[in-house]
């Protein structure tokens, strides 16, 4: 006994354009069904055009923008405004009745497990450090005292400290005039 033959059908493949393969043969697996074809054999038997090829540009020419629409009434933004600044806050001069010498602005150093974003503005920072110092350290009447300031070189914010051992006590307080989160 032979073995029962399977009908063969030549189809025409538009997903294989080759000369070499197409037509194709394939068995007959049933009915052709849309899951079964690719989407250029659909569009084939559907009798649909070809999709427009997606036109390559050449890096480095501009191309011209389309005209605007009238605007309506609507409120158009013309440019991106800088970053307002504002006035330093002034270190303060003296402190106990004595004068206090103070180093010029420093950027602060970073410290990884403490964050160096302004409570106020949120500016990310790092901010300025300097240091102050007053009196004469071989003076027992008028003693060495060392003083430190912070700000904040986004909003100005500036808070200054005395050194009393390892303590910092605030000497002065600048509240900045920037929005509270404006940089955040």
């Amino acid at each position: 006994m032979t073995a029962p033959m399977m009908p063969v059908f030549t189809v025409a493949l538009e997903c294989a354009q080759d000369a070499e393969r197409a037509p194709g043969v394939r068995p007959w697996a049933g009915p052709v069904t849309e899951g079964s074809l690719c989407p250029g054999c659909l569009r084939s038997l559907r009798g649909e055009p070809e999709p427009e090829r997606p036109r390559l540009v050449p890096a480095g020419i501009a191309q011209v923008l389309p005209e605007p629409v009238p605007d309506r009434g609507r409120r158009r933004l013309w440019a991106v405004p800088e970053l307002q600044t504002y006035a330093e806050a002034p270190l303060p001069r003296e402190h106990g009745g004595r004068p206090i010498t103070w180093s010029a602005w420093k950027t602060a150093p970073i410290i990884n497990c403490i964050s160096s974003a302004c409570g106020w503005c949120g500016d990310p920072g790092p901010g300025e450090m300097a240091g102050g110092r007053q009196g004469n350290p071989m003076s027992r009447t008028d003693p060495l005292r060392r003083y430190m300031a912070y700000r904040c070189t986004a909003c100005q914010e500036m808070t200054a400290y005395e050194q009393v051992g390892g303590d910092l006590n605030t000497i002065a307080h600048h509240k900045s005039r920037a929005p509270k989160g404006g940089r955040a």
